[in-house]
């Protein structure tokens, strides 16, 4: 037997919360759940999605009644790029050009449970504004254990143009352990950011790809590497994903606290075919900084299908299109994989206004089936299956779409709305770690109309998961327990 690295209970659905309904207004429309701890719940709400500027912070009880709602306490002109939980404390991160000095400053302004501001915020790195990308974002993240932060960014060369990769690290006080920048030889436009994570100890992992050195091919190959950052010795490693025979089409991480190893797992085609019916799998160690597994193959025709809903008499399934929404790593050093079928369509049509003629654009969101796969350490599979279901929305962004993953310490329950276009049920698809799979009605809309907002859900503890829902039209915060 082997643990998805959480402590839960294998027990099925044992219970929902609700907090306040709260009517809904355009100007907050959009929330992030920033995460729970011993002072309460603490969520973002914005009129966009980027949670940049005119936020709101809300602070609820541990049973979900809304206690505060302030806009947030920051006393400088800049954007907001994070709002954390560290070390059982609240800290936002904002990014705001000093005209004086002629850099872009990256603050921390540290937050208390009355939702204002602890002082002023202080400077925790700076670089100068000439160097500053203007559409790529400061990527700001904590550990796993919440002890630790670790910003990420790309900045380009005055110079030269080539763009550089910055890592700085910081420990529970937000205190700065290292600071580094690194040359990537390549141009900003040409450097594609996948994850980056840091492990409970500090070290520093990102996933990146760039056009391929040699490109034999005429397909628009790319080199994928995995960039580990090692501070107490103050070494950077780059690792080789893939190799020359395969064309990597998706891919994603996830560090492995228990066993101190990183994964790398993601869906291949072979070079020259557009047949994606591959899967690769790698895995590093990073006390020994080395690499334990190396492992590619492509899937069993019958596997496929069955991921993938396939039918062999009237089409040939493949794993195009197919998107990784989450990789939970096994305590054995396997992992177990969540992917999901998205297809964006956009639809041009002509009409009218005014006696004058006009186009339009109607864009249409498809989340359809989730194939799940659980991978055993050495690489070779050890399940697969499959989540039946399809959802479409038009002009939405697909905000009801898609689905929310909790995995406990026995099984993988992945959440999501059935039936978009009516009342439908929120819906659980269980998986355990054998295999056997089981679906069922999470929360039933017979009493009132809910759907779960499965961009805007987050794990807080070893079993349950805190969520936004529309409940009757209006705002409600959920916690659904397993």
């Amino acid at each position: 037997m082997f643990l998805f690295l959480q402590l839960g209970s294998s027990v099925f659905a044992q219970g929902v919360e609700w907090g306040n309904p709260q009517k809904i207004k355009q100007k907050n429309m959009f929330s992030q759940i920033v995460g729970e701890c011993n002072t309460g719940i603490y969520v973002l709400r914005c009129k966009n999605s980027d949670f940049m500027s005119d936020v709101i912070i809300e602070k609820y009880k541990s049973n979900l009644t809304l206690e505060l709602s302030v806009p947030a306490p920051i006393s400088i002109y800049g954007n907001i790029e994070r709002v954390l939980i560290v070390n059982n404390e609240l800290h936002a991160f904002i990014s705001a050009k000093n005209t004086q000095t002629g850099t872009i400053d990256l603050l921390d302004q540290k937050i208390d449970a009355g939702l204002k501001a602890v002082g002023l915020p202080n400077v925790i790195c700076s670089f100068p504004a000439g160097q500053f990308l203007e559409k790529r974002k400061i990527q700001i993240k904590t550990s796993a254990n919440k002890n630790r932060v670790l910003i990420m960014f790309l900045t380009k060369s005055t110079q030269t143009g080539e763009c550089k990769l910055n890592l700085y690290g910081y420990n529970d006080q937000v205190q700065q352990q290292f600071g580094k920048q690194f040359t990537l030889n390549q141009t900003p436009e040409d450097v594609f950011i996948t994850n980056f994570e840091m492990d409970n100890t500090g070290n520093a992992f990102v996933l990146l790809d760039f056009p391929a050195k040699e490109n034999t091919s005429k397909a628009d190959k790319r080199d994928f590497y995995l960039y580990a950052f090692y501070p107490s010795e103050d070494k950077m490693l780059a690792y080789d994903l893939g190799n020359k025979d395969i064309f990597i089409e998706e891919l994603g991480m996830c560090v492995n606290n228990f066993n101190q190893t990183v994964s790398v797992l993601g869906f291949y085609s072979n070079d020259g075919e557009n047949v994606v019916n591959g899967y690769f799998m790698e895995r590093y160690s990073i006390p020994k900084h080395s690499t334990e597994e190396k492992f590619a193959t492509a899937l069993d025709p019958s596997v496929m299908q069955k991921v993938t809903g396939g039918k062999i008499e009237n089409r040939n399934p493949d794993l195009r299109n197919y998107y990784i929404r989450k990789i939970i790593p096994r305590s054995d050093g396997g992992v177990f994989l969540v992917a999901e079928k998205y297809v964006r369509i956009e639809q041009r049509f002509n009409y009218y206004l005014n006696n004058m003629p006009q186009e339009g654009v109607r864009v249409t969101y498809n989340y359809d089936d989730v194939a799940l796969f659980s991978i055993n350490s050495d690489g070779s599979l050890h399940f697969g299956d499959l989540l039946r279901k399809r959802q479409s929305s038009v002009g939405d962004g697909g905000y009801l779409s898609g689905v929310a993953t909790l995995p406990t310490q026995d099984n993988i329950y992945v959440l999501y709305n059935s039936e978009l276009d009516k009342d439908g049920n929120v819906m659980v698809h269980n998986v355990n770690y054998q295999g056997k799979s089981d679906e069922k009605i999470a929360i039933k809309s017979s009493n009132f109309s809910v759907s779960l907002v499965p961009s805007e859900t987050k794990q807080c503890g070893p079993s349950s998961l805190l969520a936004t829902t529309i409940r009757d039209k209006q705002f409600c915060l959920m916690r659904i327990t397993f």
